[in-house]
C-alpha cells in the first residue's frame, strides 16, 4: 500500500479544520490543495459532487433497510414489511426536513417502487436519486420511468473486466442520453479504484469504503488521483454497517447495529477490559456526544469526502447523524481520544467485531 504520511498525522490533519470554500485547508500530504466547493442551508452542509452539478448533502441516507422487517422475494431480493416500510418512510421524510437530499436505493431490497411513490408529490429536483448495481439499458429506463431521471448510478465492480466494460459503456451512453446526471463505480479493493480511474472514461464519483477505522484510502494513490481528475468521493459504511455502535460502552439504551454479531472468543479479556476502561473514561469527557457522533464527525471533517452514507433504522441515529454535523470542522482533543481509544479496542478484537460478511473492511481498509 502507498503511504504518504503516518497513520497519526493523517488522522488529525483529515479532522482538522475546514474554513470557507475555496481557503485554505489543512488535508494529508499528496492531496491536491484545492477543497471541494460547499455552502451550508438550515444546519446542513452541501458538497459539490466531483465536477458535476450535483451538491449532495454531507449526510445522505443509504440503501440497507433493517433486517428485522426483511421478507424475502425470489432467490436473492427482499421486500419490507408493511409496518417497516412505514417505518421507513417516515425516517426518511424526517431526514429530508433535515435537508438530506439524497437517497441511495437497491432494487434487490424492494425500495425502487416505494421511494418513487415516496418521493411522488415532493419537489424532485431538491432530490437526488441514487441507483445501484442493476445495469441493463432495459433497467436504466425503468429507473427513468419512476422517477424522471436518475441523478446517480453505480455497479460494484471487482476488476476492470469485459462484464464491467459493457456495464459502464450502458451508464455513459445513458448520460449522454441525458437519462443519468453522475456515473459511478464501487469496488472492495484499492487498486480496482486505481484502475477505475484509469480505464473508465467519464467517471463522475467512486464509492469507497471509509471511516475512521478502516481509513486506508487516505493513503492510497488512487485518492490523489480522484482529486486530480476532479471525481467525487462518496463514503460508505461511515459506522462500518453499524458496526462502531457495540464498540461503545455507553451506547444509548436500545441502540444496535444493522448486524447483531460480536465474537469474543481468543480475545484477551484482562487486555479489553483496559481498553474498554479507557474508552468509557474518554467518553465520559464527551457528555453529549456518542462514540457513532464522533465518528461520524471524522468522516465529515474530511474534506475530500462529498458525502457519507449510512443506512438508518432509527429515529435516533438519524438526529446523531445530524447533530454531529455541528461545528464538525472543529474536533477536539477529547473526540480524538475517544476514537483513538474506540481505535484500541477495535484492534485488540481484530475482525470479530464486525459480522463475518462485512469482515473484508477490516482487512482491507483498516489502518
Amino acid at each position: 500500500m502507498d503511504s504518504f504520511l503516518t497513520r497519526r498525522d493523517f488522522l488529525w490533519k483529515c479532522s482538522a479544520s475546514l474554513v470557507a470554500a475555496g481557503a485554505g485547508v489543512a488535508r494529508p500530504s499528496g492531496l491536491l490543495a484545492a477543497a471541494p466547493t460547499q455552502f451550508e442551508r438550515g444546519g446542513m452542509v452541501y458538497r459539490r459532487l466531483g465536477q458535476t452539478d450535483l451538491y449532495p448533502s454531507l449526510l445522505s441516507f443509504g440503501s440497507h433497510t433493517d433486517p428485522v422487517d426483511r421478507v424475502p422475494v425470489g432467490p436473492e431480493g427482499t421486500v419490507l414489511t408493511p409496518a417497516g416500510q412505514a417505518r421507513r418512510d417516515h425516517i426518511v421524510a424526517h431526514a429530508f426536513d433535515l435537508g438530506v437530499n439524497m437517497l441511495d436505493i437497491y432494487a434487490d431490497m424492494g425500495q425502487w417502487e416505494p421511494a418513487a411513490r415516496f418521493i411522488r408529490g415532493r419537489r424532485r429536483d431538491k432530490i437526488l436519486v441514487s441507483l445501484a448495481h442493476e445495469i441493463s439499458a432495459e433497467k436504466v429506463d425503468y429507473g427513468c420511468s419512476l422517477y424522471g431521471h436518475v441523478d446517480m448510478y453505480r455497479f460494484w465492480t471487482p476488476g476492470m473486466d469485459t462484464r464491467t466494460l459493457q456495464s459502464w459503456d450502458v451508464l455513459r451512453k445513458a448520460k449522454e442520453a441525458g437519462k443519468v446526471r453522475a456515473i459511478g463505480v464501487s469496488a472492495h479493493e484499492e487498486r480496482t479504484l486505481y484502475e477505475a480511474l484509469i480505464e473508465l472514461e467519464g467517471i463522475d464519483y467512486l464509492f469507497i469504503p471509509y471511516n475512521f477505522i478502516q481509513a486506508r484510502a487516505g493513503y492510497s494513490r488512487f485518492l490523489p488521483e480522484a482529486q486530480r481528475r476532479g471525481v467525487g468521493i462518496v463514503a460508505m459504511k461511515p459506522l462500518s454497517s453499524g458496526s462502531v455502535m457495540k464498540l461503545d460502552p455507553l451506547a444509548r439504551p436500545g441502540a444496535k447495529a444493522e448486524y447483531d454479531f460480536l465474537e469474543w472468543q481468543g480475545v484477551n479479556k484482562p487486555v479489553l477490559s483496559s481498553a474498554v476502561a479507557e474508552l468509557t473514561k474518554t467518553l465520559g469527557r464527551l457528555p453529549d456526544e456518542t462514540l457513532c457522533m464522533a465518528a461520524m464527525r471524522f468522516v465529515y471533517s474530511c474534506n475530500f469526502i462529498s458525502t457519507a452514507i449510512a443506512g438508518m433504522f432509527e429515529e435516533r441515529l438519524l438526529v446523531d447523524n445530524y447533530q454531529a454535523l455541528a461545528n464538525y470542522q472543529h474536533m477536539g482533543r477529547e473526540e480524538h481520544a475517544a476514537l483513538d481509544a474506540a481505535r484500541v479496542v477495535a484492534k485488540i478484537l481484530d475482525k470479530s467485531w464486525l459480522p463475518p460478511h462485512y469482515q473484508w473492511l477490516q482487512e482491507r481498509w483498516g489502518v
